[in-house]
């Protein structure tokens, strides 16, 4: 059985290559023709040949266990026309046997998507948005608010006290540079401090550097005095100053990225900072979940072509399998997509939402299997 393990193994990443090859070239092309307008305008072709190349990774990434299935189907359906698959039932080849082999080309094919979602597809995005803001001559924009990104930091002081700090930007530069500054420094839930600057500029180990900054001091507030308050307003001309923080350009580059195109390690670090600021998770989780279990979903649909070797030509022709095959691989790709946006709408468990769509599949693949033995 080695021996058919190997060829199996062989033919199904032969085949998965070719797929993921089509696929991703008629996505390519779907991605150039978007960019005909600014071709000879805006950048070259070639600059636009680069761009649309560096949303390849995130591509396969996506398509993976689609070209799998697809890639798995093909095998399976071939085996089963020229009754080698016959042969090899005759032989002795049980379901379970015939499943452990079908796990060693989706483990390798597991493997490589982490790769690709981990360490190649999220630096190629990054990549793919800064080098096409350079072109347009644009800064790159938050996402989220119309007003810019917002972050929230907890400075703690001396003992039990702290304060909060709220950041606004509009937009990014790579290479450390954020615009139109607006900080919010609030003491005891009061807000006691208002800068703003055009722009400023990471300096390492030591924070932004404000050009131009506004410093606009508010008088100290109780909410048990009632007598009026006799401190003025205090407001610094234009000025240089150091606003020392713990945010840096790591954050602002994240948030100008979806969470669906962050790799596993940036999810956390954010996740991290968002729980330190007391703020809501949510869809970062479920996005970092998605991503632990989105390549295993490989197995799933490599499992989903078993049946498929169990019929016989006289259950539908080669193309019929694979418009199946197909129609399963769409299905699976928008019930992950629609319970992506689903268990945020409705706070479900992200470990649950991350499951889900593969373990409904799986059992679509054990009741198919059971009606192909049972028949």
């Amino acid at each position: 059985m080695n021996v058919i393990t190997r060829q199996l193994t062989k033919e199904i990443l032969l085949t998965t290559g070719f797929v993921l090859l089509a696929l991703v070239g008629l996505f390519m092309f779907f991605e150039l023709m978007s960019q005909i307008g600014r071709i000879g305008s805006r950048y070259t072709l070639w600059q636009a040949l680069v761009i649309t190349f560096m949303a390849v990774p995130m591509r396969v990434y996506e398509i993976m266990p689609i070209a799998a299935l697809l890639g798995a189907v093909f095998v399976m359906s071939r085996w089963a026309a020229s009754s080698e698959f016959t042969i090899l039932r005759v032989a002795g080849l049980s379901p379970v046997r015939l499943a452990s082999m079908l796990m060693v080309p989706g483990l390798i094919l597991v493997f490589l998507t982490y790769g690709f979602g981990e360490f190649i597809a999220p630096p190629a995005d990054q990549f793919s948005r800064e080098y096409k803001a350079q072109l347009l001559k644009r800064k790159l924009s938050a996402r989220g608010y119309s007003s810019g990104t917002w972050v929230r930091e907890v400075i703690q002081k001396d003992g039990a006290s702290s304060e909060i700090r709220y950041i606004n930007i509009s937009n990014y530069r790579p290479g450390g540079e954020a615009f139109n500054w607006r900080v919010f420094d609030f003491d005891n839930q009061h807000l006691s401090r208002v800068l703003t600057a055009p722009s400023a500029r990471f300096v390492e180990n030591q924070g932004w550097l404000l050009s131009k900054a506004i410093n606009t001091q508010l008088p100290t507030m109780s909410d048990m005095k009632q007598e009026p308050i006799m401190e003025t307003v205090k407001v610094t001309p234009p000025v240089s100053m150091m606003l020392k923080t713990q945010i840096g350009p790591n954050i602002f580059a994240i948030m100008m990225l979806k969470p669906e195109n962050m790799s596993m390690s940036g999810l956390y670090q954010y996740i991290a900072h968002l729980k330190q600021s007391k703020q809501e998770t949510g869809r970062y989780d479920i996005a970092l979940w998605n991503k632990a279990f989105y390549p295993i979903a490989i197995l799933v649909m490599i499992a989903l072509s078993m049946p498929f070797a169990y019929m016989n030509t006289r259950s539908g022709g080669m193309s019929i399998k694979i418009f199946s095959g197909v129609m399963l691989g769409l299905g699976f790709y928008t019930v992950n997509n629609l319970f992506s946006y689903v268990g945020m709408l409705n706070t479900w468990p992200p470990l649950v939402v991350a499951l889900l769509p593969s373990t409904i599949m799986l059992l679509i693949a054990m009741v198919a299997m059971w009606y192909v033995e049972k028949r």
